[in-house]
């Protein structure tokens, strides 16, 4: 059900001489009653804090900004809110009387309820994905999910076996490291398996930090190119003084932050300087040790070609 015990109708201090105000006339046409809407699976959460900012701007609740929400009536007769959440709560916000809202009801009752969620699902990614710039990514990959989207679920895939979150997804049980949708699609898209592998890295190696998105892009390009294939493959010894030296040696010395490698990163494919940067540290630990090490210069070159301008080596570093 749309949450009532949330909708902050005991307004913060400075908002409580709007309680009661609400302007204009409602739209025409159908109605849908509070106790009847329930969020749609594929909402987002509702950020009261946005309420509370159109009432102060607004000075109250005005129906003629109201317009319709947008409902599915599903099969088992619940009325699914899919679009307006945030005008709903600013209206019941300030006057908890408001029982009725104007809707435009979608009738989705001949289908299964199978088929209806996901018909709701994708409605609202449409809707809040295309239609209007309010949703973040995070937020539609989880709306996209509910929808059944292919490319959606297979990069949900990825999200489990690499122990992450994004957003609601892969949330449970909490404790996993979140994500950025975009920074991890471009992982994904560098290399599934270099993206498991760095994943697992940092978190045995920084298990109280949260992900820096920055070196997970490094991590996965290094582990992606094609000149570092025995850094992912277990039955190399170098795997293991990889895996070594970034799980064991590098957290006694340095925070999470410090491997950003911001001094690297004017290249356009910024991750490129990042996982320069990385090997760039391994060799240096290796040649320390006595050990044989790969060679920097295949991702020394790949970093240079995307330098935004023509540097010296000696600038660049």
């Amino acid at each position: 059900m749309f949450d009532t015990n949330k909708t902050g109708v005991k307004l913060p201090k400075k908002l409580e001489k709007y309680l009661g105000i609400v302007k204009g006339t409602p739209a025409h046409g159908d109605r849908v009653k509070l106790q009847d809407l329930s969020l749609a699976i594929a909402q987002r959460d509702l950020n009261w804090n946005d309420c509370y900012k159109y009432i102060e701007k607004s000075g109250g609740a005005d129906w003629n900004l109201f317009g319709h929400v947008t409902v599915c009536r599903m099969p088992n007769l619940l009325m699914w809110l899919i679009n307006g959440q945030h005008r709903t709560g600013t209206m019941i916000t300030v006057d908890p009387n408001i029982n009725e809202f104007p809707a435009h009801i979608i009738d989705l009752t001949h289908l299964t309820q199978e088929e209806a969620e996901r018909q709701a699902s994708i409605l609202f990614a449409k809707m809040n994905g295309v239609a209007t710039r309010n949703i973040n990514a995070e937020q539609l990959f989880w709306a996209e999910i509910q929808a059944g989207d292919e490319r959606a679920l297979y990069i949900k895939s990825v999200l489990e076996r690499a122990n992450l979150q994004c957003g609601k997804v892969n949330d449970t049980p909490a404790g996993r490291k979140n994500v950025k949708y975009a920074n991890f699609v471009k992982c994904v898209n560098m290399g599934e398996e270099a993206t498991v592998i760095a994943a697992d890295l940092i978190d045995r190696a920084y298990p109280k930090a949260g992900m820096n998105d920055n070196l997970l892009s490094g991590m996965t390009r290094l582990l992606s190119h094609s000149s570092y294939p025995e850094l992912t493959d277990p039955e190399h010894k170098v795997s293991r003084q990889f895996d070594e030296w970034f799980t064991i040696f590098l957290p006694q010395f340095l925070q999470i932050s410090e491997l950003s490698y911001q001094q690297y990163r004017q290249s356009t494919k910024w991750y490129d300087g990042v996982a320069y940067g990385l090997m760039r540290a391994f060799g240096h630990y290796q040649r320390n040790k006595n050990r044989w090490s790969p060679s920097l210069d295949p991702i020394e070159k790949t970093w240079e070609k995307g330098w935004k301008k023509k540097k010296t080596f000696e600038e660049a570093v």
